[in-house]
């Protein structure tokens, strides 16, 4: 033990947390190290024990080591858990001959995810942590000539059997929690590496949605400001989504997003617009670059015998001061005909083209 004590110190550092589980059974508590992962460190303690000749009174003698490593993880449901699955691997690897390592992860499936809220929680809290939220994108097609590609950004979370979650599924976890600040912030740096550096010189508009957290509070539009200050140049390719409840809940906040929209140059968009909505507010004190229609709206509209009539009619005082209208979960290609014709700039939805995880600029 005290050799084996020595070769790990290099490793581990001088006073490494061992905790001894048996006469051949070790537990190390590894804090986090920027230079090197977890993985990187399992591989020098495997090649370190696996390599070198103990001494033991006039003989000596090589191990056989048997290693698993696990990352800190908020899938576990605690760190007794994650004790117990890395010792688990560790001896089912011994079982089976030993002298290997194993990197062990939580598992969530997308049903164990769906039925239990602690397990979508632990989901969510670690792909925030690992930077892991996924991202799809869906088109905007335009009704009328754009030269600029249109796509809303959307965060999925990925299961071990490989399901990609809607915000849908998650996000009331996410507020309860108090998660949805920080998955703005990390959709917003998402998005502006992507129209700032990775796609600068395409012709790019991204929509990623925000919560009301950005308008209630000050701290919160403070720290939009700094993020979108580290762009060079967004020239309205990227506009930030919020919903009309929550702009019409904190009309001051929204005022002042209006006023570092123009100042910063990010479009804005209120969603979940309808014929009930207040569209004196939407020609006034809430004027912006674009309304995203409710789903429930497009199917109301659809069944009318007058739809472009009711539509231009509601829609037209908005449109004459610089407002664009946006259609969304088109489902069908006769919705998709009728909204074609009418006073609408974008439609969006899987008739148009799904969600998918890269961005395409072709036609």
């Amino acid at each position: 033990r005290a050799q084996v004590m020595s070769l790990l110190k290099p490793v581990l550092g001088d006073t490494p947390s061992l905790m001894v589980l048996s006469e051949s059974g070790l537990v190390a508590l590894v804090p986090g190290n920027e230079k090197q992962s977890l993985g990187e460190i399992g591989d020098e303690v495997f090649r370190r024990l696996v390599s070198h000749e103990f001494s033991l009174q006039k003989d000596s003698i090589a191990l056989t080591v048997s290693l698993s490593f696990c990352p800190f993880d908020f899938r576990f449901a605690d760190a007794a858990q994650m004790l117990v699955e890395a010792v688990r691997q560790a001896e089912i690897l011994r079982e089976k001959g030993g002298n290997g390592k194993v990197e062990v992860w939580a598992r969530i499936s997308a049903s164990q995810a769906s039925s239990d809220d602690q397990q979508m929680l632990r989901l969510l809290m670690q792909a925030l942590r690992s930077g892991s939220v996924r991202v799809v994108y869906q088109p905007l097609l335009p009704t009328r000539s754009d030269s600029m590609r249109s796509f809303q950004m959307l965060p999925r979370l990925q299961t071990h059997d490989g399901e990609l979650l809607a915000a849908s599924a998650w996000l009331p976890v996410a507020r309860v929690a108090n998660l949805v600040g920080a998955l703005d912030r990390w959709m917003l740096t998402q998005a502006i590496h992507l129209v700032d550096k990775r796609f600068r010189n395409q012709q790019l508009r991204l929509f990623i949605s925000q919560s009301g957290e950005r308008l209630a509070s000050r701290e919160a539009r403070q720290r939009l400001v700094r993020q979108l200050k580290s762009a060079s140049d967004l020239g309205g390719r990227l506009v930030l989504d919020f919903k009309l409840t929550d702009a019409m809940a904190h009309l001051k906040g929204t005022e002042d997003i209006i006023r570092l929209s123009k100042r910063l140059g990010f479009g804005l968009c209120l969603s979940m617009v309808d014929d009930h909505s207040n569209w004196d507010l939407l020609t006034g004190r809430l004027c912006c670059d674009y309304l995203r229609m409710a789903p429930n709206l497009v199917r109301h509209l659809v069944s009318r015998d007058q739809l472009e009539t009711d539509l231009g009619r509601m829609t037209a005082p908005a449109r004459k001061l610089g407002s664009r209208v946006i259609m969304p979960m088109i489902e069908d290609a006769e919705t998709a005909a009728y909204l074609w014709r009418s006073d609408v700039d974008y439609l969006q939805g899987n008739m148009i083209q799904a969600a998918e995880e890269t961005l395409r600029f072709g036609d």
